[in-house]
């Protein structure tokens, strides 16, 4: 999967530049959103890529306007940036979330009004009965040249609403936008320009690199609680994951310290990692990221009752173990440039013979499993009777955790 990073001229009547919009995009398509990348995912990116190279340089002095679907408000990182020149425009997310999750989202909205951020409501947010206190927070509502007959922009327009009529394409449209908008955009004004380019596997690979080194370094629970907080994409999900059937926990889970608090310092860590590539992951190859979410599920229960001190290590070579086929890397290269445990290599490569044996005997399971439950017999399979020799585990056991492996493994696609 290849996307990129893109900004593109907002102008005024007057013909001046008064803002750039920041935007990912599909490569090859500059007028395609990769529906690949969550959108609170690309809020992340691109907060990354404004904190590295600067507001006042990708912007050239003027402002900036991001797309933010609201639950993405959240984001700490937004903080981080000067306030004076962001302007957000707030787009619907792409899961229905909750009242809290509005009210915190509104609150926050408020917040960075007050500081000084500037609020736009798209036009999709306008249709949407249940984001109207977002509209009415607004200094700007954006709709492309197609939508100004709509009845409802006419009357907020009314209401004294700033306009930014966007996907102006030619001299036509653009003498028309004039009439009715106060800001304009779009390809007969000025092109977009690329600011950056990202290929899946090497993205992945910075991404991991840096979780890896603050995980590793974190020394509480809080501490890495702070980390997940800065990345709204990595918070929403991993507060629906400690809240769903998979844990049934007997109250609702509403904070991340409360979540990280719940799985403990051993398992946060296991599940920030799967988290933090499935976004990626599964929508490049999802049919070999189960393979490996069941072999990591399976090789840590096994490695739990024969090897307990090397579980995390037996579940992080499952989680890996097909990361070449699937973004066409060197496997030992790619887990060296991340900084993975040596004893995960030393497995991958046979030098740790027991953890070899575990992933071997896991990706035996995760591939024959339909054929086991298939048979007339399953219990007395030859893979469970010649993997309960060799380890010592129940073929009953084993085939109770396969099948709870698979059971997981299609819960966090769907995550």
């Amino acid at each position: 999967m290849s996307f990129l990073i893109a900004k593109q001229p907002i102008f005024d009547k007057k013909d001046n530049v008064v803002a750039y919009e920041v935007y990912l995009r599909k490569k090859g398509n500059m007028l395609e959103y990769p529906k690949e990348v969550p959108y609170n995912r690309s809020t992340h990116i691109i907060l990354e890529i404004l904190m590295e190279h600067g507001v006042n340089k990708i912007g050239e002095g003027k402002k900036i306007m991001l797309n933010v679907s609201i639950d993405s408000l959240l984001n700490k990182a937004f903080e981080n940036l000067p306030p004076e020149k962001l302007i957000l425009e707030l787009i619907p997310p792409q899961i229905q979330v909750g009242t809290i999750v509005i009210n915190q989202a509104l609150k926050r909205a408020e917040k960075f009004k007050e500081s000084g951020i500037l609020l736009a409501a798209s036009y999709d947010i306008l249709l949407k009965e249940s984001y109207q206190q977002f509209v009415e927070e607004a200094f700007l509502i954006t709709v492309d040249f197609h939508h100004l007959t709509d009845t409802k922009v006419k009357s907020l327009k009314a209401k004294d609403k700033k306009l930014l009529i966007t996907k102006i394409e030619n001299e036509k449209q653009y003498n028309k936008a004039v009439e009715i908008g106060d800001f304009f955009e779009g390809n007969y004004l000025g092109a977009p320009y690329v600011l950056k380019e990202f290929e899946t596997a090497p993205y992945l690979k910075n991404t991991l690199v840096k979780l890896i080194a603050i995980l590793h370094s974190a020394q509480s629970i809080k501490e890495i609680a702070r980390f997940i907080s800065y990345d709204a994409g990595l918070t929403a999900k991993l507060l629906r994951f400690v809240n769903s059937a998979y844990f049934s926990p007997i109250q609702e889970i509403k904070s991340v310290e409360q979540a990280c608090s719940m799985l403990g310092m051993k398992n946060i860590r296991n599940f920030i990692f799967l988290l933090a590539m499935n976004d990626y992951i599964s929508v490049e190859n999802p049919v070999l990221w189960k393979k490996a979410l069941i072999r990591a599920f399976l090789a840590s229960q096994m490695a739990k009752r024969i090897m307990p001190d090397l579980e995390d290590a037996a579940y992080l070579m499952g989680l890996f173990s097909l990361i070449d086929e699937i973004l066409g890397v060197d496997k030992i290269s790619f887990l060296k440039e991340i900084n993975i445990d040596k004893v995960i290599l030393d497995g991958y490569t046979g030098k740790h013979k027991k953890l070899r044996e575990i992933l071997d005997f896991a990706s035996q399971l995760e591939e024959k499993y339909p054929t086991i439950q298939s048979s007339e017999d399953p219990y007395n399979s030859a893979i469970l009777t010649n993997i309960e020799k060799f380890i010592g585990i129940n073929r009953s056991e084993l085939l109770q955790m396969t099948k709870d492996a698979y059971e997981k493994a299609e819960y966090i696609l769907n995550l």
